[in-house]
């Protein structure tokens, strides 16, 4: 290989190391100490084994010694002497023994921290992420990176700190110790070293670019079975069963090829470097008993050089896989830090205050907001709600009324404009003080896979089993409740399979009352209800949206009518406001909705729906007329 190439790899791996430590020492800090004292450790346990050598190579001399001049036996001084090295032979092996138990016990202890600490990083910050963040990455896929970029982190630290630098003093005391004894091994020693290095570092980019690939191969393949899991009835309802598992069967043992791929690699660069220490040994041994039988050399140095040639190959390869090691924590280094490091758009500015509501009132100032791909989601939203006016959205899919009021809760931030509460922007507050003065009830209700007490306490903690249990009454779950088997200590299955969706809705809204919020969001609250069901859950929405401030994102027509206000959307641009009658009245786009669903004859289903029909931008003219007369004599 060039001199060239070779220095250029060089001069990487070591900016490759110092740009891992730069980006590593924050992560450490506090962990300082607790490192720091298993690195002492580590070097007296290295100092010991170095020293474990010496106290044979006493031992065998002396014996050999005693062999030759007092045949029959060890009297007075010898004896006491052979008892002495075997009590140093002994005093180095039980300290060894000794430091690497507390070695161990005290470095898994720094490593667990270390992991709790991080992941304690982690999941605070994914909790932080915005919605746009989640909704670019699958929940399974986020899972598998973090916990394979934490364990491959963690652990290449660990073997930095406890294993790499430990070697490296061992290293420096064996060879010292093998010079003085004999200049001539130690040189026989030195001329083999170097081959696992090489050997290493020939193998460490493969490795690399396995860890990067594998890494992306499990975050996708587990990503692909938490979401078939996750939409098992999907699954189930289309037949596919079978062929989700080929699939996820199929990625497994791609995955398993590549391993075992780089098992081989691994095992034929193992066998490679254990062919280089065996080589050195038989040097060692060959040359030691030369010099033995040359009389230049005693038994005891030839069996002290064969102890370090033995422990000097295991630190050697050791250290040979730094470079691997960094390769791979930086992988892992870059995976989490793309998680620490991704942009949050919505958090709390500096100096943010917490929002204390006492109103109520909600004011859309020239909002407009646009996806991260530009496309314009609302235009110049003016809008106020008074306090404890219950307003409702209106218009076709994709018009921006789930958009407006996820703004509201700062879900997403707006590209323009400005949102207030109670005259405070709510830039200038906290995230967590604005939503705890907001209650949502959505569509897609999602309950964990907990019992319905916990699920109904979830938005306040500290509320007792008797406030639980009126907040359930209010939302007309109680009784149902107490019909299951363990009542309120019934688990409700994942995302509450358990329960239809009208008891899922209002234990939803059990958990709304119980939080008791000032302003109040419920988006198509009640849209995918049969009669039945809506009429229990309209009843516990009565309740709930007394004498709060209230947007509803609805498509039935009995809530729309029943709100003080309706704000009709179209295009992302606010249309009309008004009451049912003056919408009516005005015989625009919400009186053409209204006659179209009124003449389909059913008029608490389908309200939604039709306003996505193009059939009402296109109606001729003298049809809406007959439908804005139509609209009146039933409004």
């Amino acid at each position: 290989m060039p001199s060239s190439r070779r220095s250029g790899r060089d001069a990487t791996a070591l900016r490759d190391v110092r740009a891992l430590v730069g980006r590593a020492l924050p992560w450490l800090q506090g962990f300082e100490r607790p490192i720091a004292k298993v690195l002492g450790l580590a070097l007296l346990l290295a100092a010991a084994t170095a020293a474990a050598p010496l106290a044979v190579m006493y031992l065998v001399d002396l014996l050999t010694k005693v062999a030759a001049q007092a045949p029959r036996g060890l009297r007075g001084d010898v004896g006491r002497a052979v008892l002495f090295a075997l009590a140093l032979v002994a005093a180095s092996e039980l300290a060894q023994v000794w430091l690497s138990r507390l070695l161990a016990a005290r470095s898994w202890r720094v490593r667990l921290d270390m992991d709790f600490a991080l992941r304690e990083r982690v999941t605070a910050r994914l909790h932080q992420l915005p919605l746009t963040y989640h909704q670019q990455h699958t929940v399974g896929g986020t899972v598998s990176r973090v916990n394979t970029s934490i364990d491959g982190f963690v652990s290449a630290v660990g073997d930095l700190a406890f294993n790499a630098l430990p070697a490296a003093a061992y290293l420096a005391l064996a060879l010292a110790a093998l010079t003085q004894l004999d200049w001539r091994l130690a040189l026989a020693v030195c001329a083999f070293a170097p081959l696992p290095a090489l050997i290493g570092m020939r193998a460490a980019r493969e490795q690399t670019r396995r860890d990067r690939a594998l890494l992306d191969h499990w975050t996708a393949t587990f990503g692909r079975w938490t979401e078939v899991l996750a939409g098992i009835r999907t699954v189930k309802g289309f037949a596919m069963e079978r062929a989700e598992e080929r699939r996820f069967l199929a990625a497994v043992a791609q995955g398993n090829q590549r391993v075992t791929q780089g098992a081989r690699t691994d095992a034929r660069t193992a066998s490679l470097q254990g062919l280089s220490a065996a080589a050195a040994r038989l040097s060692v041994a060959t040359l030691g008993a030369w010099l033995v039988l040359r009389g230049h050399g005693t038994v005891g140095t030839l069996v002290a050089a064969l102890q370090y040639v033995g422990g000097l190959f295991g630190p050697i390869q050791g250290l040979t896989n730094v470079y691997a090691t960094v390769r791979r924590a930086g992988v892992s280094l870059e995976t989490v830090s793309s998680i620490l490091d991704a942009p949050d758009p919505l958090a709390d500015q500096p100096g943010a205050q917490d929002l204390a509501v006492t109103a109520g009132g909600v004011t859309f100032e020239s909002v407009s907001f646009a996806y991260g791909d530009g496309r314009p989601v609302l235009r110049d939203v003016n809008l106020a709600v008074r306090p404890g006016e219950t307003v409702a959205l209106v218009g076709p899919s994709g018009c921006g009324k789930t958009t407006l009021v996820s703004l509201l809760e700062r879900l997403h931030a707006p590209t323009a404009g400005r949102i207030l509460v109670d005259g405070v922007d709510i830039r200038s507050c906290t995230r967590q003080s604005l939503r705890r003065q907001v209650g949502t009830v959505m569509q897609d209700v999602h309950l964990f896979n907990d019992t319905i007490l916990a699920n109904i306490t979830y938005g306040a903690p500290g509320a007792t089993r008797e406030q639980a249990e009126e907040a359930a009454r209010a939302a007309n779950a109680h009784e149902f409740i107490e019909r299951l088997a363990q009542g309120y200590d019934t688990v409700v299955g994942e995302r509450g399979a358990g329960l239809s969706g009208g008891q899922k809705q209002r234990i939803a809204i059990a958990r709304a009352l119980l939080k008791n919020p000032p302003i109040l969001v419920l988006d198509e609250a009640t849209s995918a209800l049969d009669n039945e069901s809506e009429a229990l859950v309209q009843a516990a929405l009565d309740r709930l949206t007394q004498g709060r401030t209230t947007l509803v994102v609805a498509h039935r027509l009995s809530t729309v009518m029943d709100a003080d206000r309706i704000v009709v959307l179209r295009g992302g641009r606010v249309e009309a406001i008004g009451t049912h009658e003056e919408l009516l009245a005005q015989g625009g786009y919400y009186a053409r909705l209204f006659a179209r669903h009124t003449r389909s004859g059913v008029r608490e289903s389908g309200f939604g729906a039709l306003a996505d029909s193009p059939e009402l931008a296109t109606e001729p003219q003298p049809t809406r007329r007959i439908s804005r007369q139509r609209a009146r004599r039933v409004g």
